[in-house]
């Protein structure tokens, strides 16, 4: 039986791999919920510019592997909001969303209406640097964590800070605009310590694994990026 590329992933994502430089998933629509083509077809504008509406969603395909990797009952958080909110909440997860805007969300909760997506999300409105130290509102365990809010250094960092801790082993931490230097620098570390496997790339998105606990973050030693560091 000839293997999909999904399937062939679900077996990669089981055992170590080296990490990959970049791969694209095709994902047939029967392996997709109705909702999710209508969210891509409608392509709605939850953001704002200028007071022009406007979308600074995701790409398509990534959309769709998002979609891909979730199950109703998983506990998801997601930093910024869009049409991934959406997707979280198609899949039927325990969704929180951390953002700044209350009119975007309530965009996004409407749109949510609008397909019939019982499946409610908790928003969070404020700044994530914020809300994830302190709010009691985040769960202690996450199966799953988007990073796209705020891009400005250090706003993605403090993001991962705040819920590495949190995501189960075996979980998957999302990195979004990875090629922006901002971004970058949680990318390139994340890409070279023991604790995360850098599964794919889909577009835009790395797809990251925890692979087990995260060492002593109050200090510097056992940390890959400081191994050429004198006195590591």
């Amino acid at each position: 039986m000839i293997m999909t590329q999904l399937e062939k992933f679900w077996q990669l994502f089981q055992r170590p791999q080296k990490k990959p430089e970049s791969s694209n998933f095709n994902i047939s629509l029967s392996e997709t919920h109705e909702n999710l083509e209508k969210l891509i077809a409608d392509n709605p504008k939850f953001h704002s510019l200028n007071g022009v509406p406007t979308s600074w969603s995701i790409q398509t395909d990534t959309l769709r592997f998002l979609y891909s990797l979730l199950k109703p009952g998983m506990v998801t958080l997601e930093t910024g909001c869009g049409q991934t909110t959406v997707v979280f909440a198609i899949a039927g997860t325990k969704h929180i969303c951390i953002m700044p805007d209350a009119e975007e969300a309530n965009r996004v909760k409407q749109y949510c209406g609008s397909l019939a997506c019982s499946n409610p999300i908790t928003f969070l409105i404020n700044s994530s640097d914020i809300l994830l130290p302190c709010s009691d509102q985040i769960p202690k365990e996450l199966d799953f964590v988007f990073i796209d809010g705020a891009h400005a250094f250090p706003a993605p960092i403090i993001d991962w800070h705040y819920t590495a801790g949190k995501l189960k082993i075996g979980g998957t931490m999302c990195v979004d605009d990875y090629k922006m230097p901002s971004v970058k620098i949680l990318f390139d570390f994340l890409c070279n310590e023991d604790e995360w496997e850098l599964i794919t790339i889909v577009q835009n998105t790395a797809f990251f694994k925890k692979l087990k606990n995260l060492k002593n973050l109050a200090d510097w030693t056992g940390q890959n990026i400081n191994k050429d560091f004198p006195g590591y």
